[in-house]
């Protein structure tokens, strides 16, 4: 890197190597005083801005842990995210159950039995006439059917549907229903031979009584039709009751909450068990995460007013700042003991009901054997405690709201860019950029003040050269003198 010299320090070196004027550097000595009458009152100025900007970096980590304390009360405000529903089937091989709704979704076992199952209507076209012990089958998938330009569909009360065929081959059919998907009927050919290219049409429609169809075609010699198998809707009973009637195998409107995916019928007199169990696991989870970010945030409070370290900033970064964080400690601990709006049990108000308790030094955990005994009698209580028995409630909603939502409200004012910590993070970076200001005009004094000291050891220098260049003259004349008196 190239040094810098000023033009004031070139002429004291070249007057030095000359061995003119006083001798002194007079840049060294202008830099040390200028240098003892600021640096005190920059680095004064400087130490505050790396604190102060140590300390915006505290505040932010603080909000940081606040947010995330905040976040986890969201898990507790809606009545139906406190319980976590499981399905399962007596006969898994015969028929399934899985949830779809957790808030429909109710504890306890319902009893099917399957009379029919839902079927399609299946016919086969072939090449003629004949009874279906003597079908003729095509020769291929491409073999020409004389005449053949239309199929006629026609879905269970309805009307019907020319389809015209592009082709007039099996698989032209094919093609041809395909596209124009008249009531989800669908076609396709199928090889009936172990060996051999010969086919014969099969038509199928959605499953469901009402999807039956007909179908014919305008070809010169007619082709046979054999229904295979008549559309039929699903029928069952459930916990026997009327019996049920749905076009399909998977119904997601029989059991509230769930969807049945039924594969055959029962035997006679037999039923299959959906048996549907409720758990409170998530609801005390939430409360073991709402207690982490809390006992999190104490740890952040200590890390951040504790003893600085050489080789962590943040680490100590509001050890100035205790008295902002106590206050953030306070409230958040007041927060935590407030009773709930919407509490229907004088004995479920707040969070110390369910368990939860505060060891030494602040930390929080939770009772179990409290927890389970109050969900065990009191979840009903509990629930309406902890979210007004509501789900999406907002702040501006009339009427009392659940603790969770006051909770997660309280603390928004402490982390919203309106809240206390914002402001003090403000505060604090405001700072920082005063400092900043201050430093440059130190800078430019202390180099005002060593460009005074410059001009004045400049002056002094001159006066120094002319002495010693009047000396110099005298001593020559005192020489000459001498020479001329001793001859």
């Amino acid at each position: 890197m190239t040094e810098i010299i000023s033009k004031g320090e070139i002429g004291s070196k070249i007057t030095q190597a000359l061995k003119a004027g006083s001798g002194v550097n007079i840049n060294e000595l202008a830099t040390s005083l200028a240098d003892a009458e600021s640096m005190a009152g920059i680095n004064a100025v400087t130490k505050k801005k790396e604190i102060s900007e140590v300390a915006v970096s505290g505040y932010a980590v603080l909000k940081a842990s606040v947010l995330s304390l905040q976040n986890s009360f969201k898990a507790l405000e809606d009545k139906d995210g406190l319980l976590t529903h499981s399905v399962a089937s007596s006969s898994e091989g015969m028929i399934e159950a899985e949830i779809t709704s957790q808030s429909s979704a109710k504890a306890g076992t319902s009893r099917i039995r399957v009379l029919f199952v839902a079927r399609p209507e299946v016919t086969e076209v072939t090449a003629n006439n004949g009874s279906s012990s003597d079908l003729l089958l095509f020769n291929s998938a491409t073999a020409t059917i004389s005449g053949l330009d239309k199929v006629y569909l026609t879905v269970k009360g309805g009307t019907e549907v020319p389809v015209n065929v592009g082709s007039p081959t099996p698989k032209g059919i094919v093609d041809a229903i395909n596209s124009a998907n008249v009531g989800g009927i669908t076609a396709r050919t199928l090889i009936k031979g172990s060996t051999g290219t010969k086919v014969s049409i099969l038509v199928e429609s959605k499953t469901g009584a009402a999807n039956a169809f007909t179908i014919r075609t305008n070809a010169s010699s007619e082709l046979s039709r054999i229904e295979k198998q008549p559309a039929q809707d699903l029928k069952i009973k459930v916990n026997n009751l009327a019996e049920i009637f749905r076009d399909n195998n998977s119904p997601t409107d029989v059991v509230e909450g769930l969807q049945l995916k039924i594969r055959q019928t029962t035997a006679s007199g037999e039923s299959h068990n959906i048996v549907v169990t409720a758990s409170t696991s998530s609801l005390e989870t939430s409360l073991e995460s709402v207690i982490a970010s809390y006992n999190d945030f104490l740890t952040v409070a200590d890390y951040l007013t504790g003893d600085p370290d050489e080789d962590d900033k943040v680490a100590g970064s509001l050890s100035r700042e205790k008295s902002t964080v106590n206050l953030v400690k306070n409230s958040i601990r007041g927060t935590l003991n407030t009773p709930s709006e919407a509490a229907s049990n004088a004995n479920f108000s707040t969070l110390r009901d369910l368990g939860i308790s505060s060891k030494l030094g602040g930390v929080l955990s939770l009772d179990s054997t409290k927890f389970a005994a109050a969900l065990k009698t009191n979840f009903t209580d509990v629930r309406t405690m902890l979210t007004g028995d509501t789900n999406n409630q907002f702040a501006s909603d009339v009427g009392d709201h659940g603790l969770a939502l006051d909770m997660r409200t309280a603390l928004e004012a402490l982390v919203s860019d309106t809240g206390s910590i914002k402001a003090k993070e403000t505060t604090t970076a405001a700072a920082v950029a005063q400092y900043e200001e201050q430093l440059l005009d130190l800078t430019e004094r202390l180099e005002g003040i060593k460009a005074r000291y410059m001009k004045q050891f400049a002056a002094m220098e001159t006066l120094v050269q002319r002495s010693k260049n009047t000396g110099s003259y005298l001593e020559g004349q005192f020489k000459a003198m001498e020479s001329m008196y001793s001859n």
